[in-house]
Protein backbone atom coordinates (compact mmCIF):
# COMPACT_ATOMS: atom_id res chain seq x y z
CA UNK A 1 0.00 0.00 0.00
CA UNK A 2 0.98 3.75 -0.79
CA UNK A 3 -0.34 7.03 -0.27
CA UNK A 4 -3.40 6.62 1.95
CA UNK A 5 -4.00 3.08 0.55
CA UNK A 6 -3.47 3.42 -2.96
CA UNK A 7 -2.99 -0.21 -3.86
CA UNK A 8 -0.29 -1.55 -6.43
CA UNK A 9 -2.85 -4.54 -7.75
CA UNK A 10 -5.32 -1.35 -8.69
CA UNK A 11 -2.72 0.51 -10.27
CA UNK A 12 -1.52 -2.13 -12.41
CA UNK A 13 -4.94 -3.42 -13.45
CA UNK A 14 -5.80 0.28 -14.06
CA UNK A 15 -2.63 0.68 -16.56
CA UNK A 16 -3.49 -2.59 -18.22
CA UNK A 17 -7.22 -2.00 -18.48
CA UNK A 18 -6.24 1.32 -20.33
CA UNK A 19 -3.68 -0.44 -22.64
CA UNK A 20 -7.05 -3.14 -23.85
CA UNK A 21 -8.96 0.37 -24.06
CA UNK A 22 -6.78 1.64 -26.29
CA UNK A 23 -6.03 -1.63 -28.30
CA UNK A 24 -9.64 -2.02 -28.84
CA UNK A 25 -10.30 2.23 -29.89
CA UNK A 26 -11.99 2.80 -33.10
CA UNK A 27 -15.08 3.59 -35.06
CA UNK A 28 -17.73 1.43 -36.75
CA UNK A 29 -20.55 3.07 -38.11
CA UNK A 30 -22.39 4.24 -41.04
CA UNK A 31 -18.96 6.34 -42.13
CA UNK A 32 -16.77 3.03 -42.61
CA UNK A 33 -14.50 1.30 -40.25
CA UNK A 34 -11.15 2.81 -38.65
CA UNK A 35 -9.32 1.72 -35.47
CA UNK A 36 -7.72 4.91 -33.76
CA UNK A 37 -3.88 3.20 -34.13
CA UNK A 38 -4.54 2.89 -37.96
CA UNK A 39 -4.34 6.79 -37.68
CA UNK A 40 -1.02 6.23 -37.68
CA UNK A 41 -1.53 9.27 -34.42
CA UNK A 42 1.77 10.70 -32.93
CA UNK A 43 3.22 9.08 -29.89
CA UNK A 44 3.06 12.44 -28.03
CA UNK A 45 -0.65 11.95 -28.35
CA UNK A 46 -0.91 8.29 -27.89
CA UNK A 47 1.04 8.55 -24.13
CA UNK A 48 -1.47 11.36 -23.50
CA UNK A 49 -4.27 9.72 -24.21
CA UNK A 50 -3.01 6.62 -22.42
CA UNK A 51 -1.76 8.78 -19.59
CA UNK A 52 -5.15 10.36 -19.29
CA UNK A 53 -6.97 6.54 -19.33
CA UNK A 54 -4.18 5.31 -16.62
CA UNK A 55 -5.70 8.23 -14.36
CA UNK A 56 -9.13 7.42 -14.81
CA UNK A 57 -8.94 4.16 -14.66
CA UNK A 58 -7.30 4.41 -11.09
CA UNK A 59 -10.46 7.05 -10.09
CA UNK A 60 -12.58 4.27 -11.39
CA UNK A 61 -11.50 1.30 -9.29
CA UNK A 62 -11.13 3.06 -6.22
CA UNK A 63 -13.12 5.73 -5.51
CA UNK A 64 -11.02 7.80 -3.07
CA UNK A 65 -9.16 9.09 -6.25
CA UNK A 66 -10.24 11.75 -7.82
CA UNK A 67 -9.13 12.42 -11.24
CA UNK A 68 -8.05 15.83 -12.40
CA UNK A 69 -7.13 16.10 -16.54
CA UNK A 70 -5.79 19.30 -16.04
CA UNK A 71 -2.18 18.93 -16.58
CA UNK A 72 1.14 20.90 -15.62
CA UNK A 73 1.86 21.19 -11.99
CA UNK A 74 -1.18 20.02 -11.30
CA UNK A 75 -1.59 16.15 -9.95
CA UNK A 76 -3.34 13.81 -12.14
CA UNK A 77 -5.06 12.26 -8.94
CA UNK A 78 -6.22 13.71 -5.59
CA UNK A 79 -7.60 12.10 -2.32
CA UNK A 80 -10.08 14.25 0.35
CA UNK A 81 -6.78 14.37 2.62
CA UNK A 82 -4.94 16.56 -0.38
CA UNK A 83 -2.38 14.00 -1.23
CA UNK A 84 -1.49 14.17 -5.02
CA UNK A 85 -0.43 11.57 -7.32
CA UNK A 86 1.06 12.41 -10.88
CA UNK A 87 1.31 9.82 -13.69
CA UNK A 88 3.83 9.29 -16.01
CA UNK A 89 3.46 7.50 -19.27
CA UNK A 90 6.48 6.85 -21.87
CA UNK A 91 7.27 4.70 -25.32
CA UNK A 92 11.03 5.18 -24.87
CA UNK A 93 13.36 5.15 -21.92
CA UNK A 94 13.31 8.33 -20.23
CA UNK A 95 10.84 9.61 -17.75
CA UNK A 96 10.21 13.17 -18.62
CA UNK A 97 8.82 15.60 -16.43
CA UNK A 98 8.21 19.48 -17.52
CA UNK A 99 11.40 21.35 -16.31
CA UNK A 100 9.45 24.77 -14.65
CA UNK A 101 7.24 22.07 -12.38
CA UNK A 102 8.95 20.94 -8.80
CA UNK A 103 8.63 17.31 -10.42
CA UNK A 104 8.69 16.55 -6.32
CA UNK A 105 5.98 14.15 -4.98
CA UNK A 106 4.43 10.00 -5.19
CA UNK A 107 4.66 8.92 -9.15
CA UNK A 108 3.66 6.31 -11.33
CA UNK A 109 5.55 5.95 -14.18
CA UNK A 110 4.33 3.58 -17.27
CA UNK A 111 6.15 2.07 -19.59
CA UNK A 112 4.35 0.67 -22.88
CA UNK A 113 5.13 -0.13 -26.40
CA UNK A 114 3.34 -0.13 -29.63
CA UNK A 115 2.93 -3.77 -31.16
CA UNK A 116 0.74 -2.83 -34.40
CA UNK A 117 -2.81 -1.83 -33.43
CA UNK A 118 -1.96 -3.00 -29.45
CA UNK A 119 -0.50 -1.06 -26.59
CA UNK A 120 1.45 -3.16 -24.72
CA UNK A 121 2.51 -2.36 -20.64
CA UNK A 122 6.02 -3.70 -20.28
CA UNK A 123 6.70 -2.09 -16.84
CA UNK A 124 5.13 0.05 -13.98
CA UNK A 125 6.87 1.77 -11.25
CA UNK A 126 5.66 3.30 -7.80
CA UNK A 127 7.32 5.91 -5.65
CA UNK A 128 8.16 9.90 -3.98
CA UNK A 129 10.33 11.35 -6.27
CA UNK A 130 12.08 14.82 -5.62
CA UNK A 131 13.44 17.82 -7.29
CA UNK A 132 16.94 16.80 -7.40
CA UNK A 133 16.24 13.26 -9.18
CA UNK A 134 15.36 15.27 -12.64
CA UNK A 135 17.97 16.28 -14.86
CA UNK A 136 17.20 19.50 -16.48
CA UNK A 137 19.29 19.86 -19.46
CA UNK A 138 19.59 23.56 -21.37
CA UNK A 139 17.92 24.47 -24.15
CA UNK A 140 14.81 21.62 -23.83
CA UNK A 141 11.60 21.88 -21.79
CA UNK A 142 12.05 18.90 -20.75
CA UNK A 143 13.09 17.17 -16.81
CA UNK A 144 14.23 13.53 -17.13
CA UNK A 145 14.75 11.69 -14.46
CA UNK A 146 17.99 10.11 -13.84
CA UNK A 147 18.71 6.64 -13.73
CA UNK A 148 19.69 6.13 -10.24
CA UNK A 149 15.98 7.50 -9.10
CA UNK A 150 13.98 5.64 -11.26
CA UNK A 151 16.02 2.54 -9.57
CA UNK A 152 14.94 3.48 -6.24
CA UNK A 153 11.03 3.20 -7.36
CA UNK A 154 9.09 0.36 -6.75
CA UNK A 155 8.46 -2.12 -9.43
CA UNK A 156 4.82 -3.40 -9.59
CA UNK A 157 4.69 -5.13 -12.79
CA UNK A 158 6.01 -7.19 -14.36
Amino acid sequence: MARQGLDANIVRDAALRAAEILTGMGYHGKYGSVHLLRLNIQTNTLTAILHNMIAWQISELDNRWKFYPKGGSTPDLLNDYGQGIQIKATSNKFIKGNKVSANEGYYIVVKYSRAGFAVEISEILMGELHRDDWERPARTQWAILKPEAESRLRRIYP
